[in-house]
């Protein structure tokens, strides 16, 4: 199996499923749905590759392999499971409200190549840390590199969970309308959410160094990017 037919099967895999995605959105009226599948398509595209090596070579799959698609997992799992609960049954998210509201001819249309296959794009080059240690497989058994990237991604776990949690807790109370968190991990920083967040994903790019190539770089640079320049912003 070569990379671009790898490639090839998860941009099919990913576009299968934000097309289905995108018909629910449809349905209920609300793109920000893309949101909550974000995590949910790293976690698909994840296990995607794994079944791909499975069928090439059952008895090549290394811990590495196995080690980053449960990372990956949990880190998407639990993202998802988050703005699920804060999202759904609320409306729509006011960028994408905004972006209806100004789109001139059929907005359903606009909304799948502009909202859901760019989100689609996005993923496919986030990603590339995992794609590296799926398709250069490391030697069987773990390396101090493995070990630094675990510990730095169960760092970074940590961090954005109990921001998040911090958060959703300080949103819960009615007296703190329109007022800025400010304690807990919050006194360090204006988004520790997303600095955990980045964390993990230059923890997948640790994760893959031990396969020799390092265009994985790309997956946690355009993250921060994203967060810099897009969602902070926003």
């Amino acid at each position: 199996m070569d990379f671009l037919s790898m490639l090839g099967f998860i941009i099919a895999v990913n576009w299968f499923c934000l097309t289905l995605v995108w018909l629910m959105s449809l349905k209920i009226k609300d793109v920000g749905i893309v949101d909550i599948y974000w995590g949910i398509g790293f976690v698909i595209m994840t296990w995607a590759c794994l079944l791909l090596n499975l069928q090439s070579n059952p008895s090549a799959i290394s811990q590495s392999q196995w080690l980053i698609n449960i990372m990956v997992t949990i880190w998407g799992l639990r993202l998802s499971l988050h703005l699920a609960v804060r999202n759904l049954g609320k409306e729509e998210d006011y960028r994408y409200a905004a972006m209806r509201k100004k789109s001139a001819g059929d907005f359903r249309i606009k909304s799948y190549f502009r909202v859901f296959m760019f989100q689609g794009f996005l993923q496919i080059l986030v990603i590339t840390p995992v794609l590296a240690i799926h398709y250069y497989p490391s030697e069987f058994g773990l390396s101090i590199l493995h070990y630094l990237g675990l510990a730095v991604w169960a760092i970074g776990f940590v961090y954005e969970t109990a921001a998040d949690i911090q958060l959703v807790h300080f949103r819960s109370d009615s007296s703190n309308h329109n007022k800025v968190l400010s304690s807990g991990l919050w006194r360090f920083s204006r988004h520790p959410n997303y600095f955990g967040d980045a964390l993990q994903w230059f923890a997948f790019f640790i994760f893959s160094l031990p396969t020799g190539h390092y265009w994985g770089v790309i997956g946690p640079l355009l993250m921060l990017f994203i967060f810099l320049r897009l969602t902070i912003r926003l």
